[in-house]
């Protein structure tokens, strides 16, 4: 498995990968999790999601060097200035319907690693990042086998939505650690 570490794996390698291990994971819901976990920069939790079987994820070289790529790639598209962050989905010559399917998917392992990285209670985040992360919710029940005729341009307006805002729902949250941890410091030095 040659890649370059600064580029997304491949959906279908990363769904052969979560097969080969028993994962009852999509690769979007992977991706997700990894991500929300990631708020915390603690992604430890989470590898319970990806199977029940340890021993194929020890014995599986290539999903470990997956799983490690998508904690780099996510981690440092998070720190990107240029708000480079991406999501991983089919590619845009899939079926509408799949894809659709796929950022729902990649929607709700975000809330799952959000509340794994100890986000329990939406209204307790500032209001712009409470707000996504409510839409995050909608967005993972939608249902691609209903028609609705949405288009391509309506789906990646709303991949858009979702790569920036939980951009801003990490940014929220590290200023927040950030002026948690300087209040710490500062009580620290005094005490």
């Amino acid at each position: 498995m040659e890649q370059d570490k600064n580029i997304l794996p491949q959906y279908g390698a990363l769904t052969s990968a979560l097969r080969r291990v028993n994962s009852q994971l999509t690769a979007a819901e992977c991706h997700g999790l990894i991500a929300g976990a990631l708020n915390t920069e603690d992604t430890a939790s989470i590898s319970r999601f990806f199977t029940e079987d340890a021993e194929l994820v020890k014995k599986d070289v290539e999903f470990s060097q997956y799983i490690s790529m998508l904690v780099h790639i996510t981690a440092e598209g998070y720190k990107d200035e240029d708000f480079n962050f991406q999501l991983l989905l089919p590619d845009d010559d899939a079926p509408l319907p799949e894809r659709s399917s796929a950022l729902a998917e990649w929607c709700s392992g975000y809330i799952m690693g959000l509340l794994e990285s100890g986000i329990k209670e939406f209204d307790t985040l500032p209001v712009d990042a409470a707000e996504v992360a409510y839409d995050l919710v909608e967005i993972s029940q939608l249902d691609a086998s209903v028609d609705n005729s949405g288009s391509d341009s309506d789906l990646m307006q709303l991949e858009e939505y979702v790569r920036v805002g939980v951009q801003i729902i990490h940014a929220v949250l590290a200023k927040s650690k950030l002026e948690a941890d300087a209040i710490y410091q500062q009580g620290y030095e005094k005490g």
